[in-house]
């Protein structure tokens, strides 16, 4: 039977829910470098190690398994030949798909297929029984073919895909560009970026938090959501 996006939105929401109160589940990461967390935190934990402390320990789900398969360097087309090996096969109960870093390299003219691959690789999560959840980009600084303006039209398309198929977005790039404007910065808060477009230990960190608040499990007395995270924990530090 097909759903409506909005049908689908309430559908998802109320499978989170469930999920988040009940037996084990599998959740698979989809991404690139961020995604996969290599090198740019300087060995403190990524957004997924984060979610994964937060649901396994702190939530007490310890029987759920938390599949990372962010690959650095890696598009959305790059995912779509591979999606059995990188998701597939996990048997996933819930997929968050974190792209579009990599993609802007395309520049405008990539947006139209970006926009297309991001919806194919939601069906196919569908597919195998997943619950979707698109995560914008966060920013990143002017560094050749990539740049702020990029950012905007390759986030606005993963919230067309997230409004025309009743999926979830966690908006890193909203919350990135609302904090840079709060503390006066350009693009990003200083030490959220730990060189123009990867993440520092602190930017991996804001990323956890907004994706928590979306998903309803944060909370600000939680040893992960309270952390301190140094922003001098960087290449330079």
């Amino acid at each position: 039977m097909d759903f409506t996006a909005d049908e689908y939105a309430a559908r998802d929401a109320d499978r989170l829910r469930e999920i988040l109160s009940g037996p084990p589940v599998t959740w698979v990461f989809l991404g690139d470098s961020i995604t996969q967390g290599v090198t740019h935190t300087h060995g403190h934990r990524g957004y997924v190690e984060h979610f994964a402390e937060r649901v396994r320990g702190e939530l007490g789900r310890r029987g759920d398994a938390v599949v990372n398969s962010g690959v650095s360097g890696a598009t959305t087309e790059d995912l779509l030949p591979e999606f059995h090996w990188r998701a597939g096969r996990f048997a996933p109960d819930v997929v968050f798909v974190m792209f579009g870093t990599n993609d802007m390299l395309a520049g405008e003219d990539g947006v139209r297929g970006f926009r297309y691959r991001l919806d194919q690789i939601v069906q196919r999560s569908r597919d195998v029984g997943a619950t979707v959840v698109l995560q914008t980009p966060p920013a990143v600084l002017e560094d050749g073919g990539r740049g702020p303006g990029l950012v905007a039209l390759y986030a606005e398309a993963v919230r067309e895909v997230g409004r025309d198929l009743g999926v979830l977005v966690v908006d890193h790039a909203a919350a990135w560009e609302a904090a840079a404007s709060e503390s006066g910065d350009g693009v990003a808060p200083g030490g959220w970026l730990d060189d123009t477009f990867h993440p520092g230990a602190r930017g991996h960190h804001e990323l956890t938090l907004t994706l928590l608040s979306a998903l309803g499990i944060a909370d600000a007395d939680s040893p992960v959501c309270s952390l301190q995270v140094d922003d001098a924990v960087r290449a330079s530090a």
